[in-house]
């Protein structure tokens, strides 16, 4: 992925989350690790994520389905904050969320 002018590796166990702003994305990881900022869609972004491991839950977010911790009153609980669930995903985050 490149940010910036610099190209950097990420691997997927350590994203936490991923926020869209409008033609960048924000990705943050798990622990004390800064955010690195990229110019791309969020969409582009997570045709690159393997399905069974993210899931976009907001016109804005994309989060790591491994560190979810709860769900409650449309929103998702990570270690660090929640992430709000839109309207739209709601009906895939209660899919995900049955397959337990």
């Amino acid at each position: 992925m490149k940010s910036g002018y610099t190209v950097i590796r990420i691997n997927f166990n350590e994203i936490l989350y991923i926020e869209g702003l409008d033609d960048y994305i924000k990705i943050h990881f798990v622990g004390e690790k800064k955010p690195v900022l990229s110019l791309m869609s969020l969409k582009s972004m997570l045709e690159k994520l393997p399905e069974r491991r993210f899931m976009r839950v907001h016109r804005s977010f994309i989060v790591s389905l491994n560190n979810v911790r709860s769900v409650r009153n449309k929103y998702i609980f990570l270690d660090t904050g929640k992430i709000p669930v839109g309207d739209t995903y709601q009906e895939a985050v209660s899919a995900w969320l049955s397959s337990f």
